[in-house]
């Protein structure tokens, strides 16, 4: 039977299986599935990771390449298969029964796919996968679970919550749980050990003039204008300088592992999926324009922004946050009125 994103980590803990399955109902339950079985593996010592997008339709082939090479090199690896329709199609079952029947010592296959239907569950790859590994199956949090999983959130945080503040916050994420988790991000980041209403309140007040969550996305879509004012609100409301480049180098990292992938020949379509938390379309239009080695230098500018808020480098953190972000959305600074002296 499949079990529960919450019981994941105590089946991890008694040891790895040869295949993980994590069935994507709900998005964030199931990056954050696959997230551990990948951490798992590496404190295991399979530290290889392949990763491919495959469909029926698909050349199965490097599927085949993949497991036989990591043995062929003797070397530990996980294989990360994504196959978002669900359906192989008739070679890639047979390859996935075969794999099923006969997994290898030295790899982790692990099998993300779509919402479950019941032919899915009768095929014959699936039922060989059911039998030597673990099936995860990413549910909804139902709304009557949602205010306790958003209190666990805050509780792994440190943060305490009233009963008021729980209700008002559950009602506004509306059952998302990626919003859920951003807002829970926003309160630990501010480093608030205890909300109330009039707490939760004043944050949202303040995100209702600045959002760190939307600065990014507009940066990578190019809109330098927008990016840069509503980076200069940030700062004149007196919005933390680390919580503004935190925000922007998780996307900045996003956007530098998928050059990465695009310049080793996988599609834009292909690289832009499954960042947690960063817009898939806004990367993709971040990566017409932008080649792995600029995206290296993004994170080098990244981190020198980093070393000046810190005061390990001389420098003005707000000019560096501009010319950051004027960097990122592709359009250099000077000639622009930069608002910062």
């Amino acid at each position: 039977m499949p079990v529960d994103p919450l019981q994941l980590d105590a089946a991890l803990a008694r040891g790895l299986r040869p295949i993980y399955a994590i069935l994507g109902e709900e998005p964030l339950q199931a990056l954050e599935a696959a997230d551990a079985v990948r951490a798992a593996a590496r404190a295991a010592g399979f530290a290889a990771r392949t990763v491919l997008d495959l469909s029926g339709s698909g050349d199965w082939t490097s599927f085949e390449a993949a497991v036989r090479d990591r043995s062929l090199f003797a070397e530990r690896g996980l294989v990360d298969l994504r196959l978002p329709s669900g359906k192989p199609g008739r070679i890639g079952g047979e390859h996935l029964k075969r794999y099923a029947e006969q997994p290898p010592s030295d790899l982790v296959l692990l099998v993300q796919l779509p919402r479950p239907d019941r032919d899915m569950r009768r095929t014959a790859w699936f039922r060989a996968m059911e039998k030597v590994g673990v099936v995860v199956h990413a549910r909804p949090v139902p709304p009557a679970r949602l205010g306790a999983w958003i209190r666990e959130r805050l509780g792994r945080a440190g943060i305490a919550i009233q009963p008021d503040a729980l209700a008002m916050l559950a009602a506004r994420v509306e059952g998302n749980l990626l919003a859920a988790r951003q807002e829970v991000e926003k309160l630990a980041l501010f480093g608030v050990a205890d909300v109330d209403v009039d707490t939760l309140q004043q944050g949202l007040a303040d995100a209702a003039r600045f959002d760190l969550f939307q600065l990014p996305p507009v940066a990578l879509s190019g809109e330098t204008a927008r990016a840069l004012r509503m980076l200069r609100a940030m700062l004149e409301e007196g919005q933390p300088e680390p919580l503004i480049l935190w925000a922007l180098s998780r996307d900045i990292r996003a956007l530098a592992v998928a050059a990465e992938r695009r310049a080793a020949g996988e599609s834009t379509a292909t690289v832009v999926k499954g960042f947690r938390g960063t817009d898939p379309s806004a990367l993709g239009k971040a990566l017409a324009r932008v080649q792995a080695d600029t995206a290296r230098d993004l994170l080098a500018r990244a981190a020198r922004v980093d070393r000046v808020i810190k005061g390990r480098e001389a420098g003005n953190a707000g000019r560096q946050l501009l010319d950051l972000v004027a960097a990122l959305s592709g359009r250099p600074l000077e000639g622009l009125e930069r608002g910062i002296t």
